[in-house]
């Protein structure tokens, strides 16, 4: 584990006394003795910190260590607020260190007590200490305040209810209920703008075209550009400048050179022709894409003449060039323009609207009381919030800090530079040195942890910048790395600091021959360059066996027409190669299964869909085998036909739903035979559902069903009860409502398998024995976002906003918003290089990388298989490797029997020593913890029970 990094002078030979104040409160008994109170011990308390921790090197013991060397100096619980993203990750750091302190207060357990001198860096720590902090903290667990992120912003709101405007009574909503409202009241801001008001905006949004369904257009504008747009303001959409169009002789003018120039080629001749024609008819609509005009802008920036392909126009044509490219430059930023400004248009009435609605739905999401917190605490002082809250915070601990989005740091960092801000009681000069007085039971401190190579959640709003801006606006702020991990063998950490420390050798990561901001490619590069530079070489904290695997699946060969066998072979299909794809990685994975069944094995994939079809594919080949966070119950049969059922209720004159459960085992027991009425089925399920409610009715289908169901399909019936029981089914709410929640709420298996399939997002924080990479295959970056923002200042909102334009007409726009735009492309690229490191790093000892083989032989691809092959390959002696043929190692080290003499027993449990452990709901202590017997508890009334 490295050491500090960089450090502050100042603090070197600072020296700490203590200030006796005169106030007393329950917590003002030191735990420790004065003189075990060392600058050190207090400078690591309470010095505000930034740890880069990469992965597997132990970020919650970090955390969990800073936290308990606040705790042992005397905080009280409530001045010590620790947050993180996850429920689990908040109930895994208060379990450690609840578990840490009753282990090592254990007489009988030596290497525990060893263990947390290490972790705090008290090596004459006693262990009676450890038995005292660990009692006061169960006595007072509620006034540790470690949640969520969410849970401190609901405390927050909360605690400042008319400030941001919150209604009495308020509550969160969930996802269903959130699509619900936003449904409502964009059907509200239909029924209040003018007919023209609407159709003119749907005609700004569509560029021209107008939508049929104007409910589902605006519906799709909201659901993209709302939430990232809702700090700007209406004015922020209209930051784009339109040059003046060229005057009308000009045009004309252009047109009659364009036909009159004398030109040997017949394709720059045709060429011409066309572009005078759109000239003449002042359409230039057709013209913002052509290849003629992204030349004319490269020879404005070489200093060349125009060209087209290899062939040059004479130098007599540049000034007509210039009036042909500056009339399509407005004609492409005046569509753009009417296309933000509609789009902010859209963005007010849609906030006005919602904001009634959930005004009178008393309901609101995480989201709209993170933009109220925000805009709060731009107004109020760190003083007036603090004195607002239950307790005052003075110590704040961050975790995961690399996910932090821009609207959470703006709230955030209020807290967090006022308890660097008041870290003391005051310094003197003293000898030469400086001498600051502090008393640890009252002061304060700041500490983040996090990994900007593990920023894989951009697409909800997180940003990894902020990560490097808190070097900036915290004060004082130290910086440490720390790379050793606890978790992974050394063949697989070298294999990922190989791979990417060599991203340069992609042509992907070469930079273009021309600076030119306007081009993609430009980015994309610097993506490559900048996480290869700034990639650090992981070490192994463990001595363990690993393999590394990298090959391609099967080559499908093309398919020849039977009735046509002298025809040209047909290419296989993107679905079928995939398709044998999984099937080769499915049979690896059940021949690892069988050959070491003790080993945990994770199949991580980009999309849900794989999920779905790796487990498909398992369980046909008798795999024991799960979903991380589970699926929707609907991919079970019978509770599909038990959600057939409600929508026959809920709409009795569609067939389709009755249709359905008639030729299912429901028919048994609804009347649903040919000779009953139509709607019987249907008004019997909506009597008993009035009569006996939504929990009971469906209990009633499972029922039904269970006799035809295997174990798994009667665990997921098992399952739609309960989450039925738990669905509040008012007067006001309808089945369909229910039955969206229940196509899309995830539910996980009671038992996790052995083998795990799981996207790679779901996959952070776990680890595994063995990994799978089976989808690495796909585009590194996907669509581009629906809008843009240019964010100067991440503490503060957008100073910007724009829709999304094609990269073939970046050149049109002006400088800022060229690279405003290809910073998202960075931006985006280097999360599909962090999404890569995540899922590399889960593995323990053995990472299996699966890809179809390479239509070329360069295998120049935009794709993480790509970027492995060239990194892995610059990197060895290999001879040359075809990346074209079917099962082919394109890279391969350690052992591939490393499972043989694999020591289970050292591995099991958390690491003592500053791993962390993602598994750690599956570990048993090995003795139970024994509580002191406490005395009696004083209540409010002085009377003891």
């Amino acid at each position: 584990m490295n050491k500090m990094a960089d450090s502050n002078p100042e603090t070197e030979d600072m020296q700490f006394v203590f200030a006796d104040d005169g106030v007393n409160d329950a917590f003002d008994e030191l735990l420790l003795e004065r003189e075990m109170l060392s600058p050190e011990l207090l400078r690591s308390a309470f010095e505000p910190t930034l740890v880069r921790a990469s992965a597997g090197t132990g970020k919650t013991y970090q955390l969990t260590a800073r936290l308990l060397k606040i705790l042992l100096t005397g905080a009280p619980p409530e001045s010590v607020l620790a947050t993180t993203f996850t429920r689990k990750a908040a109930g895994e750091i208060l379990t450690r260190v609840l578990v840490t302190l009753g282990t090592a207060a254990d007489p009988e357990n030596a290497d525990a007590l060893e263990g947390l001198r290490q972790q705090v860096g008290l090596p004459g720590l006693p262990r009676h200490v450890c038995g005292d902090l660990f009692h006061r903290l169960l006595r007072n667990i509620h006034r540790l305040r470690i949640c969520t992120l969410d849970s401190l912003f609901s405390q927050l709101a909360r605690a400042l209810p008319f400030e941001l405007e919150l209604p009495p009574g308020w509550r969160l909503t969930d996802e269903v209920e959130e699509v619900w409202l936003r449904q409502l009241a964009v059907g509200n801001m239909i029924d209040v703008l003018e007919s023209s008001e609407i159709e003119s905006l749907i005609s700004m949004l569509g560029r021209g075209d107008v939508k049929r369904n104007i409910a589902r257009e605006l519906i799709q504008v909201v659901e993209t550009t709302y939430e990232m747009s809702r700090q700007g303001g209406v004015e922020a959409w209209d930051s784009i400048q339109v040059p003046t169009r060229p005057e009308s002789k000009l045009v004309t003018s252009t047109a009659g050179a364009f036909r009159m120039v004398e030109i040997k080629q017949k394709s720059l001749r045709e060429l011409l022709e066309k572009m005078a024609d759109h000239l003449d008819a002042r359409d230039f609509g057709p013209l913002v894409e052509q290849t003629l005009l992204k030349n004319i802008h490269k020879s404005r920036i070489t200093k060349e003449e125009v060209k087209f392909g290899r062939s040059k126009f004479p130098p007599e044509l540049d000034s007509n060039f210039d009036v042909l490219y500056q009339a399509v430059q407005c004609e492409s930023l005046s569509l753009l323009r009417s296309q933000n400004q509609a789009t902010g248009s859209v963005a007010v009435y849609y906030e006005g609207a919602i904001n009634d609605v959930k005004q009178s739905q008393r309901s609101f999401a995480f989201d709209d009381i993170a933009v109220r917190l925000a805009r709060v605490f731009r107004d109020l002082d760190a003083a007036t919030i603090q004195n607002r809250l239950d307790s005052k915070i003075d110590h704040l601990l961050l975790d995961e800090f690399q996910d932090t989005a821009p609207v959470q740091w703006q709230v955030l960092k209020v807290l967090a530079q006022s308890v660097v801000s008041g870290g003391g009681d005051g310094a003197g000069a003293e000898g030469g040195s400086l001498v600051r007085t502090i008393d640890p039971r009252r002061s304060q401190s700041f500490f983040c942890v996090g990994d900007t190579k593990q920023a894989i959640y951009g697409w909800r709003g997180g940003v990894a910048e902020i990560f490097d801006a808190v070097d900036r606006q915290v004060d004082g702020i130290i910086s440490r790395s720390q790379d050793q991990s606890f978790r992974s063998s050394r063949v697989v950490l070298d294999a990922v600091t190989v791979a990417f420390q060599n991203l340069t050798k992609h042509p992907l990561a070469e930079p273009p021959e021309i600076d030119d901001p306007s081009e993609k490619s430009v980015y994309e590069a610097e993506a490559l360059q900048d996480f290869a530079k700034k990639f650090p070489a992981h070490t192994a904290a463990k001595n363990l066996p690993g393999f590394v695997r990298f090959v391609t699946g099967p080559l499908v060969p093309p398919k020849v027409d039977p009735e046509n066998p002298k025809a040209k072979p047909v290419k296989p299909t993107a679905k079928e190669i995939t398709a044998a794809l999984m099937d080769a990685t499915a049979e690896q994975i059940q021949a690892l299964n069988q050959a070491a069944p003790e080993l945990t094995i994770g199949v991580l994939t980009r999309t849900n869909a794989t999920v779905a079809m790796l487990i498909d594919r398992l369980e046909s080949l008798g795999v024991d085998v799960s979903a991380e966070g589970g699926n929707p119950l609907t991919d079970s049969v019978p509770v599909r036909w038990v959600m057939s059922a409600l929508m026959m209720v809920e709409h009795p004159g569609d067939g389709r739903w009755r249709f359905h459960i008639a030729h299912s085992p429901l028919a048994d027991h609804l009347p649903l035979a040919e000779s009953d009425p139509v709607d019987a089925a249907a008004n019997q399920l909506r009597t008993m559902i009035e009569d006996r409610g939504l929990a009971e009715t469906v209990m009633f289908l499972t029922e039904s069903l269970r006799p035809a169901c295997d174990s798994r399909d009667s665990v997921r019936l098992h399952q739609l009860v309960e989450l039925t029981t738990l669905y509040r089914h008012t007067a006001r709410s309808r089945l369909r409502d229910f039955v969206d929640l229940v196509n899309v709420k995830r539910v996980q298996r009671p038992r996790a398998a052995a083998v795990r399939v799981m996207t790679v997002h779901q996959s952070k924080g776990l680890e595994f024995d063995a990994v799978f990479l089976p989808e690495i295959h796909k585009e590194l970056i996907g669509q581009p976002p629906q809008c843009v923002a240019d964010l100067p200042d991440l503490g503060q909102p957008p100073v910007g906003m724009s829709r999304s334009v094609s990269e073939k007409q970046w050149h049109y726009l002006p400088t800022r918003w060229q690279r405003t735009f290809g910073g998202n492309v960075k931006s985006r690229v280097t999360e599909a290089l962090c999404l890569l490191y995540v899922a590399m790093t889960r593995a323990r000892q053995g990472l299996y990388i699966v890809t179809p083989p390479s239509t070329k032989r360069d295998f120049a691809n935009k794709n993480a298989a790509s970027l492995l092959f060239h990194a892995w390959a610059g990197a060895s002696d290999e001879a040359d490797i075809d990346p074209t043929s079917g099962n082919t190692v394109l890279y391969e080290s350690g052992d591939p029997s490393w499972w043989d003499n694999l020591d289970r027993g050292e591995d099991a449990g958390a690491d003592s020593s500053g791993g962390e452990s993602a598994d750690s709901d599956d570990v048993t202590p090995r003795r139970a913890i024994r509580f002191r017997p406490v005395g009696e508890t004083p209540l409010r009334n002085a009377v003891s029970v």
